[in-house]
């Protein structure tokens, strides 16, 4: 019996020692830093205020369009090399300083067009990274007329689906997303799981090229608020069935497209990459060596390829 008490003791005591030592992780190594204020300007489309980036030109407009999750700030590196074009780089629905919280993707589709619309951008090109390149490609299929020429930039299609961790992983940021939940859990123990989930991710990404810190700082920065956090668990559930719709339409895609990829990348594989090039009628590949996040590592590559799409 006193064999019991003693284990039982000693194990409460682990337990609270772990406790105390993941409080203390949590506000220390795992502490959020304060979102930054924006830059650019802000336009209202509906109910949704939407963020973008803007650098002016006389040449063809460019639209480049983030990731799953990202922000217009992904594409800082690209925009200086596209001198002469004018460029804008948006925070997507529910992203960066957008409105946040889950947009449905094809109303996406129409907030990005009414979005161009108010800015007075006629027939850009859309450039396009990860499942930005996703939204590129639904956006060529349901306005056709209103596209130039795609860059595809490791972008998720042509079978692309989600993993079940990533799924499961996605149902849990809802629910810890949830009132009062939010607040015991980022007092507790949420924000060290945040970063070290969003540490994790971005070295997946990058892989086998090193994380760049600029990237990291805004994934903690921006992408882990409440409403960012809201439309990345919206769109991970969502994200096979629409990528199964869009790839549907890939043939119809009559404008000149360049896809690149990531040789080496860990979240959509090449074989992605190619099946693209391959299904889209006016396409060429570029294979690049490094992972998902070629906006960082070849943004030289990049904008060559819209300087080929714009002939």
């Amino acid at each position: 019996m006193r064999r019991r008490i003693s284990f039982k003791r000693g194990l409460l005591t682990f337990l609270g020692v772990l406790a105390f030592v993941v409080v203390v992780l949590n506000w220390t190594y795992g502490r959020l830093p304060a979102e930054p204020k924006p830059t650019g300007s802000f336009v209202q489309v509906g109910k949704l205020r939407i963020h973008y980036i803007e650098h002016p030109g006389a040449g063809i407009p460019v639209v480049l369009i983030h990731g799953l999750p990202g922000t217009a700030e992904d594409w800082e590196d690209v925009t200086p090399l596209l001198a002469g074009h004018r460029t804008i780089a948006i925070d997507r629905p529910g992203f960066g300083y957008s409105t946040g919280g889950y947009v449905p993707f094809d109303r996406q589709l129409e907030v990005i067009h009414e979005l161009l619309a108010k800015l007075h951008v006629a027939r850009p090109i859309l450039v396009g990274h990860s499942y930005g390149g996703t939204v590129s490609l639904g956006f060529a299929e349901r306005y056709p007329r209103d596209v130039r020429g795609l860059v595809l930039v490791d972008a998720a299609a042509a079978g692309q689906k989600v993993d079940g961790f990533t799924e499961a992983q996605a149902h849990l940021v809802k629910f810890l997303q949830l009132p009062v939940i939010r607040q015991v859990s980022n007092a507790t123990f949420g924000q060290l799981l945040i970063t070290v989930s969003a540490d994790q991710g971005d070295a997946e990404a990058f892989s086998p090229l090193p994380v760049v810190a600029a990237h990291r700082r805004r994934v903690l920065e921006i992408n882990m608020t409440h409403g960012n956090l809201e439309a990345w668990s919206g769109e991970i559930a969502a994200s096979t069935g629409v990528i199964a719709q869009i790839d549907e339409g890939l043939h119809s895609i009559e404008v000149p497209a360049v896809v690149i990829q990531g040789e080496q990348d860990k979240l959509v594989n090449q074989s992605h990459g190619r099946k693209l090039a391959a299904t889209l009628p006016h396409a060429r590949l570029v294979l690049l060596y490094g992972g998902h996040m070629q906006p960082y590592d070849h943004p030289a590559a990049i904008a060559a390829a819209v300087r080929g799409v714009s002939g």
